[in-house]
């Protein structure tokens, strides 16, 4: 049972990222600034987190000295790159159309997954690249194709 929830929460996520990116886009044209929707759309993130951490009672000492010492400095890179999707997402996706933007997006996402997995970069368990996930892509890569070309 729990495989299904962990296959469809994903599902979920999918459409809450093309919602997300459709409300801070809106968003810009009111606060005059993509920076500013971003900035708007992290604190509001933000603050949720912060009420689910204080909810499940987070231990919040777990963010102090010795815990913090033992990390590598791309593991404090998530939140930039959280920045400059949402960031870039609100500049582009208006000027590309959501489905051409995804497709993209989606596309990079697994032709790069494919490469961490095969050489298990960070922390990931080595899945080695097979024939099955090429055609995978390849399919994939034809599909935004056949998008874009459909585009009038």
């Amino acid at each position: 049972m729990m495989k299904y929830v962990f296959m469809f929460m994903p599902i979920l996520v999918g459409m809450g990222v093309v919602l997300q990116t459709g409300a801070n886009t809106q968003l810009k044209q009111y606060v005059g600034s993509p920076f500013l929707a971003a900035l708007v759309s992290f604190t509001t993130g933000m603050l949720c987190v912060l009420v689910v951490n204080l909810f499940v009672g987070s231990d919040f000492k777990q963010l102090g000295g010795a815990q913090i010492q033992q990390t590598s400095w791309w593991m404090w890179i998530g939140g930039a790159l959280g920045a400059m999707f949402v960031t870039s997402a609100i500049v582009i996706a208006p000027k590309l159309g959501p489905t051409q933007f995804f497709g993209l997006v989606i596309a990079s996402q697994l032709i790069f997954s494919v490469v961490v997995d095969h050489f298990g970069w960070m922390g990931f368990e080595q899945q080695p690249v097979n024939m099955q996930k090429l055609i995978g892509i390849g399919l994939l890569v034809v599909g935004g194709y056949l998008i874009q070309s459909a585009r009038s």
